[in-house]
């Protein structure tokens, strides 16, 4: 089913986008064993999902094509080679990392493709404080992203740190850390990194290169706030910005409701009520301009996205959790 979507741009300009309505996907596992699967990620035929609640074997590798688990690994705990609080990030070449930045802790995780077996690799790594996410550009540079600070993106590398990026509203306020939270992906085939906010509707696309972080283009919306004793107040009424965010080769994909199709967010009825999740992925391209949303009939909760290609993977709930994937060649 096909339907048009209006929008209006910042400069009052009307676009009509195409809508499409449950759209075709394939089923790459049913058997999400979870009460609360956490982030995925996807590279090189294998995707890794991130247990939320479980303490043991946290982290989860599928083969997509079979849909079989082939691995598991990971413990919270405060043990030599467990983990407080992992932060998850892909390897640039091959494999997952898991940093805990309180601890001083990496793991990256390989698999090899032959046998399909795991490999792990422990090391210190450098302690920081008060980083939300935290990025592998190359796989002996990494990205902070620490939303308290005027300038939220940090590079680290040989001992050194690059700042850059801006804040998503230019107050001086003491809460940034909690308002301007939100996703960060990075597309090493385009070199761009994209910073999209929980709180309210804001994104930017920024190009690194030569350890500098420059702003390309950013969507900018309305936002009606308040300053009380330095702290930045959103007004209730202001809509939300994305859930989920996942990069493919030519595409940003936002996972989100939509507020034209699926109304206003609805109250939950109990802790981790799914019937508040968005149904809705609005696609963009890197120049940020909006060229399709896609509306299922059921639920989403996580998202990530191939950049060797322009298929995105989402964890579902249709009833029961599902992972699937999306082939954005073949729907735009």
């Amino acid at each position: 089913m096909v339907c048009c979507l209006s929008l209006i741009s910042c400069k009052s300009e009307t676009k009509v986008i195409e809508r499409i309505g449950n759209a075709s996907y394939k089923v790459v596992s049913d058997s999400i064993y979870s009460s609360m699967p956490g982030s995925i990620f996807y590279q090189q035929g294998y995707l890794y999902w991130h247990d939320a609640i479980s303490s043991e074997n946290i982290i989860h590798v599928l083969d997509v094509e079979t849909g079989s688990e082939i691995a598991s690994f990971g413990n919270i705990g405060m043990g030599p080679k467990e983990f407080v609080q992992p932060i998850l990030s892909l390897s640039f070449y091959n494999g997952l990392y898991l940093n805990d930045l309180e601890k001083g802790l990496q793991a990256l995780a390989k698999i090899n493709s032959e046998t399909d077996s795991l490999e792990l690799f422990y090391q210190s790594c450098r302690k920081e404080e008060l980083v939300t996410d935290l990025l592998h550009v190359s796989d002996d540079v990494f990205l902070c992203f620490k939303p308290d600070n005027d300038k939220p993106f940090e590079l680290c590398l040989d001992g050194f740190k690059y700042q850059g990026g801006n804040r998503p509203i230019q107050e001086k306020i003491i809460n940034g850390f909690e308002v301007f939270q939100g996703a960060i992906s990075y597309n090493p085939q385009n070199s761009c990194l994209v910073y999209s906010t929980y709180a309210f509707p804001y994104t930017a696309v920024y190009k690194l290169k030569n350890n500098e972080i420059s702003l390309l283009r950013e969507i900018k919306f309305d936002v009606n706030y308040s300053i009380d004793q330095n702290e930045l107040k959103l007004d209730k009424d202001n809509p939300k910005g994305i859930m989920e965010l996942g990069l493919t080769n030519k595409y940003i994909v936002m996972l989100q409701r939509d507020v034209e199709v699926e109304g206003e967010l609805p109250k939950a009825k109990y802790s981790r009520d799914v019937s508040t999740l968005p149904h809705s992925l609005f696609i963009y391209d890197y120049e940020l301009n909006l060229k399709k949303v896609i509306n299922m009939p059921f639920p989403m909760l996580r998202l990530c996205g191939d950049v060797m290609t322009n298929k995105i993977y989402v964890m579902s709930v249709n009833p029961e959790y599902e992972l699937i994937c999306f082939d954005l060649e073949h729907l735009l």
